[in-house]
């Protein structure tokens, strides 16, 4: 189907709904939400959100002005999914790694895209339903079948509520006859005042792997948090076991910060010098940014036997 019969047809199906609209980006074609709690819009590729703002209020998300809405490409901002694999599946755990080779693939290669594929692809729109006047319920699912990076037949949905909170959750299933085992994040971008304003606090005393200090094996270091995390340089960690609530104080707002289904939460600034090699993000966007991520990363990957099904949930509030 392509973009203009995409259109038509969600014009057709939920064209009617009260504060729904259909909208295109270029290549990309995202559903736009306005209740009397929130506004929000929900991009099809990827079942990403990428704007929660609550009335009379500053965006919750960050999403960088530099995002080019190119079919295929991952929008920098937001909330995108990585799945069925985390970062570089190269330093996944060799659990990960391994039922990839043993279903064919020769070695771990740079087809393998970073964070997984899912939030590259078009999800499909199950459902929008408004059962109150200030909130707004998204459903979308994947299936992930005949996928030459993922032979196990997977299927995910994403549900969006959108409301006085935001919660995001995804819920993944093994429809295929073996075990699978995958890591996961809800990649969570959020809009700071700037980033010297910023203290992250529920961390205290928790062990965090460093990916930016490696031994000579290449592997992460583990460290324990000192009270709040501030920024001065590059952070890119994993939390874990962190199932605190957390919240990113801010100048004149606090953003609180809750998980179900995640033992592990990834924090990450990339600071001045990686800015300027990431696509889809200005030299000067990480001043206004923090990334705290919902995760099943590192010791806390996720393994389902046939049948079996994970959730993963995030849920924001201001």
């Amino acid at each position: 189907m392509n973009i203009n019969d995409t259109i038509q047809s969600l014009y057709k199906d939920y064209g009617q709904l009260k504060g729904v609209t259909i909208e295109c980006q270029k290549e990309l074609v995202a559903i736009g939400i306005k209740n009397q709690a929130a506004t929000a819009e929900v991009f099809l590729q990827g079942a990403q959100i990428t704007r929660y703002q609550r009335i009379g209020e500053i965006p919750t998300l960050f999403l960088s002005q530099a995002c080019e809405y190119q079919q295929g490409s991952a929008l920098r901002g937001g909330i995108p999914i990585c799945w069925p694999w985390f970062g570089d599946l190269a330093k996944n755990p060799e659990a990960v790694k391994q039922q990839l080779v043993n279903e064919g693939q020769a070695e771990i290669t740079t087809e393998f895209p970073a964070h997984g594929f899912v939030r590259q692809r078009d999800w499909t729109i199950e459902s929008i339903r408004t059962p109150a006047d200030d909130l707004t319920i998204v459903e979308l699912s994947y299936h992930v079948k005949d996928e030459p990076l993922w032979p196990f037949d997977t299927l995910l949905t994403c549900r969006i509520s959108i409301g006085a909170a935001l919660s995001v959750s995804l819920h993944i299933a093994n429809n295929s006859s073996q075990p699978v085992v995958f890591s996961a994040a809800l990649h969570s971008y959020f809009a700071v005042s700037h980033v010297d304003n910023v203290r992250i606090n529920g961390f205290n005393q928790c062990e965090y792997y460093d990916a930016l200090d490696v031994n000579e094996k290449n592997e992460w270091q583990l460290k324990t948090q000192q009270g709040d995390i501030t920024f001065s340089e590059e952070v890119d960690r994993v939390y874990q076991p962190s199932t605190s609530p957390v919240v990113i104080n801010d100048k004149n707002r606090a953003t609180n910060i809750s998980s179900l289904g995640s033992r592990s939460t990834v924090v990450w600034n990339p600071w001045v010098d990686k800015s300027q090699t990431l696509s889809q993000f200005k030299e000067d966007d990480y001043q206004r940014m923090v990334c705290v991520e919902t995760a099943n990363a590192v010791n806390d990957v996720v393994r389902l036997e046939a049948g079996e099904a994970h959730k993963l949930e995030v849920t924001i509030s201001v």
